[in-house]
């Protein structure tokens, strides 16, 4: 069956009213108390008048369009600790932040320019199994490429309509290296009737190459069905691209929104980058996910 609701999309039918969520004065103002209070490492005050706003963000990412970026917030104003622990906060009303071993806050930076320029290969996404990806603009460069997203409802739609033995194909779990530890899981699934989406084929091919004992076999037409995802993901009509401002906040569902990864991390000491973002990933009360995570 096709996929259909909010989330299924293309760029040309969406405008910027579509997923920008602007934010007033005295909700900024909120926010800016919370980081002048990060800033002298006290407290964080909760975030009363920015509540609404973040339950629609919740809606928008499990039942809307699966993005949205909320601009006007003074972020980028007092620093990147204070940021990172504003972040948090913010995060924290949203769902669960994940951490495991890691700070909760990552710090991502563009690829170099050279490096951007000749990555060849499939296109990469962002997998996280989480239900929200955060990602904070800190710099952007004008020398920075955009942040593409497309709709992986729409993707499954166009190889439905080119290909229905490759749709099949996505819908059966194969196996693949996660984390350093295999599992199973297809591209596509509907469970309870809610749609998910998470395409991985770097891991699905690292676990052709080094089998697991008693893993099943890559399914022969699996390849096939991947190059044809891949074309449809670069289809210049499916992807939608966004150019953040320092201090603005994407948010995206990575079972329903695919975004191309443009961003890499890097040590929290490292030099300034020309692109800096700080990323937060958030499990939230509603989850798409398919496979059951670590608390």
């Amino acid at each position: 069956m096709p996929q259909t609701g909010p989330a299924v999309w293309a760029a040309g039918d969406l405008t910027a009213a579509d997923w920008m969520v602007p934010v007033g004065t005295e909700e900024a103002a909120e926010l800016e108390a919370a980081l002048t209070a990060a800033h002298a490492a006290a407290p964080v005050p909760a975030l009363t008048r920015l509540a609404p706003i973040l339950a629609d963000v919740t809606t928008r990412l499990d039942t809307g369009r699966g993005f949205c970026l909320l601009r006007g917030l003074p972020f980028d104003r007092h620093g990147a600790a204070a940021a990172e622990a504003a972040l948090l906060a913010l995060g924290m009303e949203l769902g669960k932040p994940l951490n495991g071993q890691a700070p909760a806050v990552s710090r991502l930076i563009g690829l170099p320019l050279t490096e951007a320029g000749t990555r060849s290969g499939p296109p990469r996404f962002h997998t996280e199994a989480c239900d929200a990806i955060a990602l904070l603009c800190m710099t952007n460069g004008p020398e920075a490429p955009p942040h593409v997203l497309v709709s992986a409802g729409a993707v499954h739609n166009e190889i439905m309509r080119s290909d229905r033995a490759a749709l099949a194909e996505l819908y059966e779990p194969a196996p693949l290296i996660e984390e350093g530890e295999p599992v199973l899981r297809a591209v596509f699934t509907v469970t309870g009737g809610a749609f998910a989406a998470r395409y991985t084929r770097h891991a699905v091919e690292e676990a052709a190459r080094m089998p697991q004992p008693g893993a099943p076999p890559l399914p022969v037409g699996l390849r096939p069905a991947f190059d044809l995802l891949d074309k449809v993901c670069a289809e210049p009509a499916l992807m939608l691209r966004i150019e953040p401002r320092p201090g603005d906040l994407m948010l995206f569902n990575p079972h329903l929104v695919w975004k191309l990864r443009t961003l890499v991390e890097a040590a929290p000491d490292a030099p300034e980058a020309a692109q800096e973002f700080r990323r937060l990933r958030i499990t939230m009360a509603h989850s798409r996910r398919t496979v059951a995570e670590p608390g």
